[in-house]
């Protein structure tokens, strides 16, 4: 084990990480001496699947004292439900962030099976007598899903074969180099070390589009239909602004998405709960030190004290920061605006009412689809001012009394006379403002990418930073993969 302290945390969170991967419970050596104290800042999936990787380490609750520190009252972090019309038990409840993980999910997957929680496929509703996906530019859909044969011929005849087939098999090498690191035991100190390893540096440092017309070739027609439609359902952000690693992880959701039954939470409550971790709800981290101590021997320790906004500190050996750095407003005995990566907004609007078809240029509901994507740019002439108003619009209950609950995405804040042009009525309306993920633009320098550990310069102890994956990558999966890197 190394003897930088923060790195021996790195290297006990890797072999939790094999150990889980293998199927096995291998318990650290009991004839280590060990008894660390870890803080954890965050409870969604990063936080929550450090503490149960480490749990996995030790044979002894004694061997490593954890203590989660989430400052909302849920665990979840951007994976939560709230209730349709305030009345979970009458109308049930909804996915408010994070909706959805896929079959490449091995983390996750097993986590479901692990914990006995209950899959589902349906995160929309499915009505054979309506369109699925449309995608809509403001005037009409260029594409819908009728369910049908012609879902085969049409995409055939308007964006030939060449330019999917070309697509498709690069996602599939991109999605299969991924997969190797559930096959390694080793962890990464850096970003920039994993980029390498995986030979994505090309998918990193070029937008989307100007990889899929300058190296695979793509038309037009299919970049800006139909992948710009899955960057813009994923991650809000069109193909000229993210990098195209973001392309290749949001197409793989055509091969199959699945959500729980009771909220993808859950599985991050598991993850809290089995890892014996002291969780402290509504409980913010204010600041975040450095203190030395002295041993029996007179030897100096470095450790970390931890504040919180009720005025309490802490002392611990190890501390993870495990929510964004550009949002947690922690003072920190570094400079850490130097670290500052900006995080996409997303407003997620639920509405419980009836959807006026004619906003979309169609005469009933029947004819409306499930699933409404905007075109993005360049392909916004028909909209006001040039942009979309929501990226997605789609329908993810149907209830007893004929109304529908509808989420929708947008990069501003829906008014009422906006809902009223998209809604013939409505009884509900919940918002909700997300710093959702960050802006995913190129990276074209290594440097670009915040550090694993982040500390002053020189020193060789610092805090864990598991948020610096995110502008590689942002999903559930991936926040429970940098948690033991």
């Amino acid at each position: 084990m190394k003897t930088c302290q923060t790195l021996a945390l790195f290297s006990l969170l890797s072999f939790a990480f094999a150990d889980w991967q293998h199927g096995q419970h291998v318990l650290h050596d009991n004839s280590i001496p060990i008894e660390k104290s870890v803080a954890i800042i965050g409870g969604g999936a990063a936080g929550t699947s450090t503490a149960f990787w480490l749990s996995n380490v030790f044979s002894h609750p004694d061997k490593v004292r954890m203590t989660l520190f989430e400052q909302s009252e849920y665990i979840g972090g951007r994976s939560t439900t709230v209730p349709i019309k305030d009345d979970a038990a009458t109308w049930g409840s909804i996915e408010l962030g994070a909706s959805i993980f896929v079959e490449a999910n091995k983390n996750l997957m097993k986590a479901v099976d692990t914990f006995n929680l209950t899959r589902t496929k349906l995160t929309e509703v499915r009505d054979d007598k309506r369109p699925g996906l449309g995608i809509w530019d403001g005037k009409e859909f260029l594409f819908e899903q009728s369910g049908t044969l012609w879902d085969t011929i049409v995409p055939i005849w308007r964006y030939g074969l060449i330019s999917p087939l070309k697509f498709q098999r690069k996602q599939k090498a991109v999605v299969d180099q991924f997969m190797k690191l559930y096959d390694s035991d080793l962890g990464f100190e850096h970003v920039p070390k994993a980029v390498r390893s995986l030979q994505f540096e090309s998918l990193l440092n070029q937008s989307a589009i100007d990889y899929l017309k300058d190296e695979l070739g793509i038309n037009d027609a299919y970049a800006y239909e139909v992948l710009q439609s899955a960057t813009r359902g994923n991650y809000c952000q069109d193909l000229n602004r993210v990098h195209a690693l973001a392309v290749m992880v949001s197409m793989e959701a055509g091969h199959g998405t699945w959500a729980l039954e009771e909220g993808n939470f859950k599985i991050f409550e598991e993850f809290a709960s089995r890892s014996g971790a002291d969780v402290r709800l509504n409980t913010k981290v204010t600041a975040i030190y450095n203190v030395t101590e002295f041993d029996q021997t007179g030897k100096p320790v470095h450790r970390y004290a931890v504040q919180t906004s009720d005025g309490a500190h802490q002392v611990f050996d190890d501390v993870v920061l495990a929510s964004p750095l550009a949002l947690s407003d922690i003072q920190f005995g570094f400079p850490a605006e130097r670290h500052h990566r900006d995080y996409h907004v997303v407003h997620v609007t639920l509405v419980s009412g009836h959807i006026n078809p004619h906003y979309f240029g169609k005469d009933s509901i029947d004819k409306t689809p499930t699933f409404v994507i905007t075109t993005g740019h360049p392909l916004v002439k028909n909209f006001q001012d040039g942009s979309a108003p929501f990226q997605t619009f789609s329908v993810h209950r149907q209830l007893d009394n004929g109304e529908q609950v509808i989420k929708i995405f947008s990069s501003h804040e829906l008014g009422e006379e906006e809902l009223d042009e998209l809604f013939l009525n409505k009884s509900w309306t919940f918002r909700k403002k997300w710093h959702a993920f960050p802006e995913l633009y190129p990276i074209t320098d290594e440097h670009q990418f915040v550090p694993f550990v982040l500390k002053m310069e020189g020193e060789e102890n610092g805090i864990i930073y598991t948020s610096a994956f995110e502008n590689f990558i942002s999903t559930m999966e991936t926040q429970t993969i940098a948690a033991i890197w």
